[in-house]
């Protein structure tokens, strides 16, 4: 009993050995489950298959437009209307102030001169036929010198026309220079005393200043209300901007839709001073002569300079000396 005893293993070795025995015991049973099932031990995983190379899409729509063109067009269109404004604000401008006709005409004008030199020259054209022209002998000037040629007179003096001035007179144009608006034929003694007068016509304002003002607001409030307007002292007299272009509204309209309702005209008394002194017969036959007479009166009203005031009030007083006023023949 003694050795029996003495070899008996204590209590607790034997509990620490018997979980030792059942651990070991579970784990050899989890290895032998797992070799006969190795697939159920990993049932959260799976193959995935591999993606399928790239391809382009095989869709017809064309891609949305891109915002560059829009953004551009609108640049452009907003441009073209900045310039559409500032084009109209310039023709507003100058139909009111002729700037830009001043410098240019006022320009030209200075090329176009003539001047007087001893003897005969071919450098002049003469008028033609027309009532200011022939009333005054101008358009017979070349018969009158053959025949004074003719009787052993001679030359003394005559005018030499500048190129420019030639080759306007060659266009049709009228040349400018100071036209006297009363003719006449004075006889003397040898003490310079009158022997006969006879002046065309009869009554006759000396200047601007002399005529009545409320003949001349009479005559501008009809004719030509803009004429004198000293605010703008560079105004081309010769075109009223705002009738003319009534004027060519109404004879437009007038020729697509009939009728006898007379059409008014928009000359103003620049260009009626060079029709009835200028043109054959003292009319408008056609629009190239309405152009000629407006493009005459420009070249004529700046002559001077830029400045046309001294050149309207000229053409006020010309009008009231040469045009019968009440159509009473003699009555300037």
């Amino acid at each position: 009993m003694d050795s029996i005893r003495r070899f008996r293993r204590p209590r607790i070795v034997v509990r620490a050995m018997q979980k030792l025995r059942g651990r070991s015991a579970s784990i050899n049973s989890g290895r032998k489950s797992a070799s006969a099932k190795p697939a159920s031990a990993h049932r959260h995983l799976k193959l995935v298959p591999e993606p399928p190379p790239h391809e382009e899409p095989t869709d017809s729509t064309p891609p949305p437009p891109s915002a560059g063109p829009r953004y551009v067009r609108r640049g452009f269109l907003l441009v073209l209307l900045m310039l559409l404004s500032l084009g109209a604000w310039w023709v507003v401008d100058e139909a009111m102030t002729s700037s830009a006709q001043a410098r240019y005409f006022a320009h030209l004008a200075e090329k176009v001169k003539y001047r007087v030199e001893p003897g005969p020259t071919s450098a002049v054209i003469y008028p033609s036929d027309s009532p200011y022209d022939e009333r005054l002998g101008y358009a017979n000037l070349p018969d009158y010198l053959k025949r004074l040629q003719a009787r052993q007179f001679e030359i003394a003096a005559q005018a030499r026309f500048s190129p420019k001035m030639i080759e306007l007179a060659d266009m049709g144009l009228n040349p400018p220079y100071p036209e006297k608006t009363r003719a006449g034929l004075a006889i003397a003694d040898c003490h310079r005393q009158p022997l006969f007068a006879s002046r065309f016509p009869e009554r006759y304002y000396e200047s601007f200043e002399k005529a009545p003002p409320l003949l001349v607001a009479s005559l501008l409030f009809i004719e030509n209300r803009e004429l004198l307007d000293a605010d703008h002292p560079k105004r081309n007299p010769a075109v009223e901007w705002d009738r003319f272009s009534k004027a060519v509204f109404d004879k437009s309209l007038h020729t697509v839709v009939g009728g006898d309702k007379r059409v008014a005209g928009g000359s103003t008394l620049a260009t009626q001073i060079e029709k009835y002194r200028h043109s054959p017969e003292g009319r408008t036959s056609s629009t190239k002569e309405k152009i000629r007479q407006m493009v005459s009166a420009t070249l004529r009203a700046y002559q001077y300079g830029e400045d046309t005031t001294r050149v309207r009030r000229k053409i006020v007083t010309d009008y009231l000396n040469t045009v019968p006023l009440s159509a009473k023949g003699g009555f300037g």
